[in-house]
Formats: structure tokens, C-alpha cells, sequence
């Protein structure tokens, strides 16, 4: 019997010491910002609202063969919008208010590369992913110019989402550790199911008092909405870097 536990384990040792582990990882980040200029009399500046997001992807994966792996991917972002009352800050130079979104995705999925060419190697891959979208906070400063003090509160929704994607992609090979993926979300095939609740928010005894669940189910060919919806992606290519052990 001990002869049977050594060999598993060693059998166990030589499969790891043998296996390729890949640590990868996204990391995206917008901004939009502007002024809006009031030309009658008197002439005035104001911002417009602003708009920030910060997506952070980590993935690790498992090679199985030259041609297939899988691997497991998590991804959190954090948004915020800030919205100001044109004419109130001219006055005042005030932000009416500021809400902050957080989302948590995971996904496990499936890659198979298909072709290669010298150092690039193109594939296809599958991704099963959940995602949760907590209440918004909201940060309300309409207040603060007359009465001194400003709210903070829940926002009215919270969605969840799960979705399967098939997104081609290519990968080049930087060095014998590095190298970098290419996703190109402009073709593909997507499924997304997303359920929003809404609730009355704000900061009554019924702020938790739940309004309408909204149900929607997205099947087509281009993966880009999903891609835009359940993983918080900008735009239709993203590109992140994987280290190989």
C-alpha cells in the first residue's frame, strides 16, 4: 500500500513540476470630461459631467496540450459619474452629485488555437461568466449650498448577469515567459441573460422596497455586447499580457 501512495504521488510530483501554469491579467481604464460655455450675458463655464472607470481582469490558466487550455478569470470595476447643475455651479460652484458603480465578474473558459504563425497563434475562446452589479451609490450635494450637509444613499438598481461568449482572439509569444493576447470582440458568438431589479432607493423608510425585475435575454453572432455588458470591456479589442511558468 505504501508502494501504491508513493507512486501516485510521485506520479502527482512530476505532473506538476511538468505542467504550465499562465498568470495573465487585464487592466482597462476611461475617462470623459468636457466644459460646457454659456455665450449670452453674463458669459459663464461650467464642467460637464464627468465619467471615470477602472476594470481590473486577473486570469490564471492551465495548459493542457499544444493546442488547448483552460483557465478561470475574475474581473472587478469600479465607475463613477459625476453630474453637475449648469446653472447651480455658475452660481455656486457646486456638484449636484456623484454615483458610484461597482461590478464582480467570474468566468471560467475554454481555449483552443487553431492556426499558428511564427511567433502568433490564433485562437477561439469559450467563456461562461457570472457577474453582479450591487445598488449604486449615490452622493447628493443638491443640499449642501443651503443647508450645509450632503446625503449619501442606495441607488434604485441591481443587476446580475450570466453569459456565454465565444471570442477569437490572437496570442504572440514576447519571449519563453512572456506573452500577450489580442481579443477581438468585433466578431463572435454571445449569449447574455440580465436580470435588474429596481428598487425605490434613496433615503425614505421604503428605500428597500423592491419596484420591478426587468428581465432580458441577448442571443448573436457579434460577442461585442456582451463583451461591453458582463465584462465591463472598452471597446473592440482588448489586449492583455500572461506570464508563463
Amino acid at each position: 500500500m505504501k508502494k501504491v501512495f508513493l507512486t501516485l504521488a510521485l506520479v502527482a510530483f512530476t505532473m506538476a513540476a511538468n505542467a504550465q501554469w499562465i498568470l495573465g491579467g487585464q487592466l482597462g481604464f476611461n475617462t470623459t470630461s468636457g466644459t460646457f460655455t454659456s455665450e449670452t450675458s453674463p458669459v459663464w463655464d461650467a464642467p460637464n459631467n464627468k465619467a471615470m472607470t477602472l476594470a481590473i481582469a486577473p486570469t490564471i490558466s492551465y495548459v493542457l496540450n499544444d493546442k488547448m487550455q483552460v483557465g478561470l478569470g475574475i474581473e472587478y470595476s469600479y465607475g463613477t459619474m459625476t453630474n453637475y447643475t449648469q446653472g447651480a455651479y455658475a452660481l455656486n460652484q457646486e456638484v449636484w452629485s456623484k454615483t458610484s458603480m461597482t461590478m464582480f465578474t467570474v468566468a471560467p473558459y475554454f481555449r483552443y488555437y487553431f492556426a499558428n504563425a511564427g511567433k502568433f497563434n490564433f485562437f477561439c475562446e469559450a467563456a461562461l461568466g457570472f457577474g453582479i452589479s450591487p445598488r449604486t451609490k449615490i452622493h447628493d450635494y443638491s443640499n449642501a449650498a443651503v443647508l450645509g450637509y450632503d446625503d449619501e444613499y442606495d441607488g434604485t438598481t441591481k443587476t446580475t448577469m450570466i453569459g456565454l461568449t465565444v471570442t477569437p482572439g490572437v496570442n504572440y509569444r514576447i519571449s519563453d515567459h512572456w506573452s500577450a493576447d489580442c481579443y477581438i470582440d468585433l466578431a463572435g458568438l454571445a449569449f447574455l441573460h440580465t436580470s435588474t431589479k429596481t428598487y425605490v432607493g434613496g433615503t425614505g423608510t421604503n428605500k428597500d422596497d423592491l419596484v420591478s425585475t426587468d428581465v432580458d435575454n441577448m442571443f448573436g453572432l457579434v460577442a461585442n455586447s456582451s463583451a461591453q455588458d458582463l465584462n465591463a470591456h472598452f471597446g473592440n479589442f482588448r489586449i492583455g499580457f500572461n506570464y508563463h511558468f
